[in-house]
C-alpha cells in the first residue's frame, strides 16, 4: 500500500526539492497537535489567519514545511492515510508566504451569490480534482507546487505539475466545475454543518470534542434526522444546536408523537425548547 509513498518520497529527494504538509485540521484527531507534541511545527502558517475566516481559524487548513530528516518523524500520519489528514507536496524552494497567497485566492467559493469554502486540504478532494483535471490546467491549482501526493480514498496518486509557478487572480477556476459524486455531496454537507457548529456555537461544540469524536456525534444526529424525516438546513441546525445542550439533548420531547408528521414535530420541539432554554437562561 506504501510504495508509491516512499518511491515518490524518494523521488523528490533525488531532485533536491522541499517538502510540505497540507494539514486538515478537521481531521479526527487533530493532525496539527501532534505535530505540535513531536515539534515539528516550525515553519508553518494557518491559511485561515489574517484573512475574513479568522474566526475559523482553529479548524482551518496548515501549510507546515519539513526538512527531509523530519520525515521519519511523522511516520504515524504516513502510516494512517486513511485518516485524511491532509497531504503531501514539494517545491523546489517551498516559499510559504508565496504559497500561502496561492491557496488564499482559491480557497473561497462564491456561486451565485452562496459563499462557500473550498476544502483543497481533504486530501480526498484535491485527489479528484487533479485526476480530473485536464493536463494544462492542473499548474492554476498546484500553483508553485512541484508535485503533490495524495491518497484518493483508496491509495495513493501522484500528481506532477507541468508547470510549477505563480498563477495569480483572475482565473478560470475549472475544478469547482467538475461534478460531484453522491458520496463528495455528502461529505461537503457534513463538512458544512461541522464548520457552521464552530462558527456559531464554538464554545458548546468545544466542550462536546473533549469528550466525544465529533464526527461520531455529527452521525448520530444525521441518523437521527433521517429516521424523524427531518432534512431541511433548517431542521438540521435546529437539532444540532439544541443537541450540544446537554440538559436538553435528552428531552422526552424529543421522542416523536404517534402520527405526528416531520412539520408538526419540528414546530412542537421548536416552540416547547425555544421556551424552556429561554426560562432557563433569565
Amino acid at each position: 500500500m506504501n510504495e508509491p509513498l516512499y518511491q515518490w518520497l524518494d523521488d523528490q529527494r533525488a531532485q533536491q526539492r522541499q517538502l510540505l504538509l497540507v494539514i486538515d485540521s478537521l481531521a479526527e484527531p487533530n493532525p496539527v497537535q501532534e505535530l505540535f507534541a513531536r515539534d515539528l511545527m516550525h515553519d508553518y502558517v494557518n491559511l485561515y489567519h489574517a484573512t475574513e475566516f479568522a474566526d475559523l481559524a482553529d479548524i482551518g487548513p496548515w501549510l507546515v514545511a519539513l526538512s527531509e530528516f523530519e520525515i521519519a518523524r511523522i511516520q504515524p500520519l504516513l502510516d494512517a492515510p486513511e485518516r485524511n489528514w491532509g497531504w503531501l507536496a514539494s517545491a523546489d524552494r517551498v516559499e510559504l508566504p508565496v504559497l500561502a497567497q496561492h491557496w488564499r485566492e482559491r480557497m473561497q467559493v462564491d456561486d451565485q451569490g452562496q459563499r462557500s469554502l473550498y476544502r483543497f486540504q481533504d486530501n480526498r478532494v484535491i485527489a479528484r480534482h487533479l485526476a480530473e483535471l485536464a493536463t494544462p490546467q492542473q499548474p492554476l491549482l498546484l500553483g508553485p507546487l512541484a508535485s503533490a501526493l495524495c491518497w484518493d480514498g483508496e491509495r495513493w496518486r501522484c500528481f506532477d505539475n507541468p508547470r510549477p509557478g505563480q498563477y495569480a487572480a483572475p482565473f478560470e477556476a475549472a475544478w469547482l466545475a467538475l461534478p460531484e459524486p453522491d458520496r463528495v455531496v455528502q461529505e461537503i454537507h457534513r463538512h458544512n454543518l461541522t464548520l457552521w457548529l464552530w462558527q456559531n456555537h464554538a464554545a458548546a461544540t468545544a466542550r462536546l470534542a473533549e469528550t466525544r469524536v465529533l464526527s461520531d456525534w455529527l452521525s448520530e444526529q444525521l441518523d437521527k434526522a433521517g429516521v424523524w424525516g427531518w432534512r431541511s438546513l433548517e431542521h438540521l441546525q435546529f437539532l444540532l444546536r439544541y443537541q450540544l445542550d446537554p440538559e436538553l439533548a435528552n428531552h422526552p420531547a424529543w421522542i416523536p408523537e404517534e402520527r405526528e408528521s416531520p412539520e408538526m414535530h419540528f414546530a412542537r420541539l421548536s416552540q416547547m425548547l425555544h421556551a424552556t432554554s429561554t426560562a432557563r437562561d433569565q
